[in-house]
């Protein structure tokens, strides 16, 4: 489904870190959209090998399961990064594709989910970049507290599309 900017449809979702716990908490996100939890935690990968990312960001344990999991990759040298989300629904793997941006400060997540949308590689820089000049022209979307969003002229310049 196409959002009213002629971008595939996301659902935002905004957290704060909780400096106590280390884990980000979600502070609001579309009414039943439910598959990011409550509660997200941003660390150094353990298994870079397996990763191919210097960072993740992870939900709790349940059940011996981390509740959600993808690896970050930076895009350029800001504070934007996007992942993927897998699932299975009726016996298919269902890929999401998800970019998230931190505050200057690194107390703010916000969290774009495009469920069930696929980003191929060779498509991903300028995906990002016209996602990205969508938002700078949405009257209904624009930067939260603590943070600017990144240009689409930033990213295109420093983020390549090479990963």
């Amino acid at each position: 489904m196409k959002h009213h900017t002629g971008q595939p449809e996301n659902k935002v979702h905004i957290y704060y870190l909780n400096d106590e716990t280390g884990y980000y908490e979600l502070n609001s996100s579309p009414f039943g959209f439910d598959k990011l939890p409550k509660e997200l935690k941003v660390e150094d990968t353990r298994q870079r090998q397996q990763i191919r990312s210097d960072k993740i960001c992870r939900g709790r344990i349940k059940n011996g399961r981390y509740l959600f999991f993808t690896g970050l990759i930076q895009v350029g040298k800001g504070n934007l990064y996007f992942g993927d989300h897998f699932e299975f629904e009726n016996g298919s793997k269902k890929n999401s594709f998800i970019l998230f941006r931190f505050s200057s400060d690194q107390k703010e997540m916000t969290i774009y989910f495009f469920n069930h949308f696929k980003v191929y590689p060779g498509k991903r820089a300028k995906f990002i970049s016209d996602f990205l000049k969508s938002l700078s022209k949405s009257p209904l979307l624009g930067t939260t507290k603590g943070g600017e969003f990144p240009t689409s002229q930033s990213c295109s310049k420093t983020y390549t599309g090479q990963l």
